[in-house]
Formats: C-alpha cells, structure tokens, sequence
C-alpha cells in the first residue's frame, strides 16, 4: 500500500555533527502512522489533504523527513503546523528549518523542543490526481410541484495516495468518512431534500426576425428549482453534471422521463431541466408591424437614424387539462425598450441586455367542451437610435 512516510531521526545527532554532515541525509526511521486524514474537494480543480500524527521528539534538534514518491503532491504547498505545544516563548516547539534535498521527492524539518515530549503535528498539501463529478436524480410528484432531489458524487482517485479512512469534505457544510484506494473509483450519495419544489414551464425562444406561423413556435418542456435556502437548498454551489429525470404515478410507480445536463447553479439562482418538446401546447408568433419612427435626417435630408418600433403578436392556446405557465424569451438589442404589453398581469423579466423573458399564465382546457380558449398577448418594444443603411 502506498503511503506518504513521516520519517525520524533514529539517533539524536549533536550540533557538532550536523555541521559535518551538511552534504548528507541522516539516516531516518518511520514513525507511526497518521491518525487522521482529511481531503477538502470543495475548489473544483484542487484537492486539500490534511494529516495528522503524534511524533516524538528528543530535547533539542529533530529532524523530521517528509517523503512522497509517487504521490501526486504540489511540493510547493506542503506545511506543517504545531498542534500541541506552538507558540514564542521558551516552552514552545519551533519549526526552525525546512530543506528540500536535490532530486527527491522529500524535504526535511528541523523542530527544535526544550524538552523530550510527544507533539501532534498537522501537514498539509495540495494534492492533485483526484477527479470529482456530479451527477443528479429528480424524481418528480404526480402534481409536478415537489420532487426528490438527489447529489450524486463520484470520486476518482489517481494520486497514487491511498485514502484510508479519510474525513472527505465536499460541501462546507457536511463531512463523510470513507475510503478511496489509489485507482479506485466510488460513487455516494453526497446530499438528498425530498420535498423540493419545482416550477413546470413551457418554454420558447422565438427567432427574433422570423416566424414559423401556424406551424407555432418550438416549445420545452422546462422545471425548475430555486438553488435557495428558503426551497431547502442554498447551502453550496451546485455544480454542473447529468441529471435523470423521473416521474411518480398516482399508485407509487416511478418511470424515467428523460435527462438533461444541470448547469453550474449558484446559490440564490435557478436551475433549468428541460425534457425536450410538446404539443400540448401551442402558441403562434407574428410580427404585426415592424416601422420606422423619429427619424432623424442629414442637411442632405436623408435619413441616418430612426428609431425602429416592433409589434409582435401570441396566439397561444393549452390543450391540456391543467392550468400552465408559458415563457417567451426574446431576443432584442440590448438598448430596446418594452412599450407595452396589452394583457396585466403578464410577468417580464430582462434577464440580461439581449434578452426578455415574458411569463403568460394560461387557463386548463374546459373538461365539458372541445374548444381551447386562445389568449391573445400583443408585444410592443421601440429599439431606439438606429443608424439607416
């Protein structure tokens, strides 16, 4: 089994013989075995391994070997820290010395103690050859308002260190205990809410200088969940990876539904899941007009800015038997301005400079009657400043 060795001096060496040895490594003995181990995976890239040991110490200069061929270890990043007896005055133990011998993978301490005594040590170091992914399951209720949300995490790990009994910390606030062997690959369940809400909507992203006419617009089925403390999550980042989809029937039967990639979520911001397209729901777009207003001309008397006014019109009509929410996402320039929306109530959301989100609540179908009622939404916005061609 590989391991990193913390190695001491077998004999107390004099101050007189340091000096004439100076060119040659002191023959060093193992000491005992870490009897703690902690590994932080929270930074994506790098891992953060911590160890710790009791080591013993005669009175005066010790010198401790740290040794790790074949381990994967940022030389650079390696500390030790005095956990018994720091300190400045005359009592403490001292880290007087560090010395990285040529063409090995060790370094030596140099701990002076004023007395013989046992000293817990922690060293730490950046350990690199640990791959991590995410991966997520949903399963969501037969109302489609609360779901089963489930963290997977996958860890392998190529350090060439054995992780044995290893405090693994992969979210701030949650710690597991576990061991991964050099070239082991394991897989656990790293966080789980069973009643997370979710939002249902159907979602489109019209082409903005095109139509598709009664054909209707490509719509996504989409759910949503808030990475916030208040819906139970917001503790930790949620990072990117594949998540499957599941749906519970009334009777308890659960069915895979589809699978998508969860984008990096931070907390405080929402994640999409989209399950592909649906005709169940139907919504039409047309460019009612699209003309020119203020124009502004040279001493020439042509024109060289305008401001260009667009009016676009919905026709959206659901055919299922519950009520649903529909989000147009258009696409403007980043100065354009929405002039009016003829329906209230109609949520709209500039989610960035190019984009507008409108959400349009739409009735369930009449269970007694065939028709859908059609909701009509006219959509005007005034795109200011345009330099004519």
């Amino acid at each position: 089994m590989k391991t990193l060795q913390i190695l001491s001096a077998a004999l107390i060496v004099s101050a007189c013989s340091l000096q004439n040895t100076a060119h040659a490594r002191t023959k060093l003995v193992t000491l005992p075995g870490r009897d703690a181990m902690r590994v932080n995976l929270e930074h994506p890239a790098y891992s953060l391994l911590s160890e710790e040991r009791d080591i013993t110490l005669q009175k005066g200069t010790n010198h401790i070997d740290f040794s790790w061929q074949g381990v994967a270890i940022d030389r650079n990043s390696i500390q030790l820290q005095l956990l018994s007896n720091p300190g400045e005055d005359t009592t403490a133990t001292k880290v007087i010395n560090v010395a990285f011998p040529p063409n090995e993978d060790a370094l030596t301490w140099q701990i002076h103690s004023p007395e013989a005594r046992t000293e817990r040590i922690r060293v730490s170091y950046l350990l690199y050859g640990i791959d991590r992914r995410f991966s997520y399951e949903f399963t969501v209720n037969p109302e489609e308002t609360e779901a089963v949300f489930q963290q997977y995490f996958r860890m392998s790990n190529g350090s060439g260190e054995d992780l044995d009994d290893t405090t693994i910390r992969i979210h701030r606030s949650d710690d597991w205990l576990r061991s991964v062997e050099s070239g082991e690959t394991r897989r656990f369940l790293s966080y789980e809410n069973r009643e997370l809400p979710v939002r249902k909507v159907y979602v489109t992203r019209p082409q903005p200088f095109s139509t598709r006419g009664e054909d209707g617009e490509i719509i996504s089925l989409v759910y949503e969940i808030d990475n916030s403390r208040e819906k139970g999550l917001g503790e930790f980042l949620l990072r990117q990876g594949k998540a499957r989809i599941y749906s519970e029937d009334p009777d308890g039967t659960t069915i895979f539904i589809g699978e998508d990639g969860l984008e990096e979520t931070a907390s405080g911001e929402t994640a999409e899941l989209t399950l592909g397209t649906v005709k169940d729901v139907l919504l039409k777009r047309r460019i009612m007009s699209d003309r020119r207003e203020n124009e502004r001309r040279n001493t020439s008397r042509r024109t060289v800015l305008y401001d260009r006014v667009v009016e676009v019109r919905y026709e959206i009509e659901n055919f299922k038997d519950k009520a649903a929410a529909v989000r147009v996402i258009e696409t403007l320039m980043p100065d354009a301005v929405v002039e009016e929306i003829s329906v209230d109530g109609i949520k709209q959301d500039r989610k960035s400079g190019t984009e507008l989100e409108l959400t349009i609540d739409l009735p369930a179908r009449p269970s007694d009657s065939e028709e859908v009622e059609i909701v009509e939404v006219t959509l005007r916005y005034r795109q200011p400043g345009v330099v004519a061609n």
